[in-house]
């Protein structure tokens, strides 16, 4: 960091932001075992979904910046559903996945024998790995439950001897509910964490990266009107309400399709921040 260039400590704003509104913490945060039941119960009802729509075109945005790079080895934190690790794997020699679930991992290891891939797998959280490094490290969403976020940064440096991905998914918000806190009053739970205090924690960590930004959107549906009403409600945390109060503000982007389902384009974003 640049002498003179004064700077809140974005570590500091990164934990102050993953604390729930209101006071508090999330469990899934600061229980390791609320954090494994999650990823189970996820991982056993999504049947054979594969991965996330909007990671083809994230991918895409990878894939342009590896070029025609091929590594020995390749370390990926945080799997989840594979959104990138089969494709992690074709760029590899060795590919190991770390994260804290067991049941993600023993998706990713039988889907990869599945698509000819011997995946490597390390049952731990980040903040533990003392295995290995690698030529490269890839991260992406998986930042939401690191606390100190700022030798977990360091270690993705540390870790990868020749090239460092990371990235995730951001705002905008869905409008309707901007409207339900800026028209009705009501206090609603929006995403807090952001790239930009990784990049920032980065900066102040020494570390110069690129960033690429990636437009993505998001298909949300609802059977009716009312159904839009009980999601969306879950992200009102007070405030008075009734359920017309939310429709007219819904009708304003919920749009009735043929398929006789109320569609929301979601219009958001992806940022992929490499050095």
């Amino acid at each position: 960091m640049y002498h003179g260039t004064e700077m809140p400590s974005f570590g500091d704003i990164w934990r102050d932001l993953q604390k729930k509104m209101g006071g508090g913490e999330s469990l899934r945060n600061t229980n390791d075992d609320v954090e494994r039941r999650f990823w189970k119960k996820y991982m056993n009802s999504q049947g054979q979904n594969g991965p996330d729509p909007y990671s083809a075109r994230v991918w895409d945005e990878i894939n342009y910046i590896l070029g025609d790079s091929y590594y020995d080895s390749i370390i990926e934190i945080g799997p989840g559903w594979g959104n990138y690790s089969f494709n992690l794997a074709e760029r590899c020699r060795n590919l190991t996945c770390v994260d804290m679930s067991p049941d993600t991992l023993r998706y990713i290891k039988q889907t990869g024998l599945e698509y000819g891939f011997h995946i490597n797998t390390v049952n731990e959280k980040w903040e533990d790995y003392r295995g290995r490094s690698a030529d490269m490290v890839f991260a992406f969403n998986c930042f939401y439950r690191m606390s100190d976020i700022e030798e977990c940064l360091a270690k993705i440096d540390r870790c990868g001897d020749r090239f460092h991905i990371i990235g995730m998914t951001s705002g905008p918000e869905q409008e309707y509910l901007v409207d339900y806190e800026k028209i009705l009053g009501l206090k609603v739970r929006f995403h807090r964490l952001d790239y930009i205090i990784l990049l920032n924690v980065l900066y102040q960590n020494g570390i110069d990266c690129n960033v690429h930004m990636v437009d993505l959107t998001k298909d949300i549906k609802f059977r009716s009107l009312d159904q839009a009403v009980e999601k969306t409600s879950r992200r009102i945390i007070s405030g008075e309400y009734s359920s017309e109060d939310l429709i007219r503000i819904l009708k304003k982007y919920l749009k009735k399709e043929e398929d006789g389902l109320y569609h929301y384009r979601h219009h958001f974003k992806a940022a992929v921040i490499y050095w």
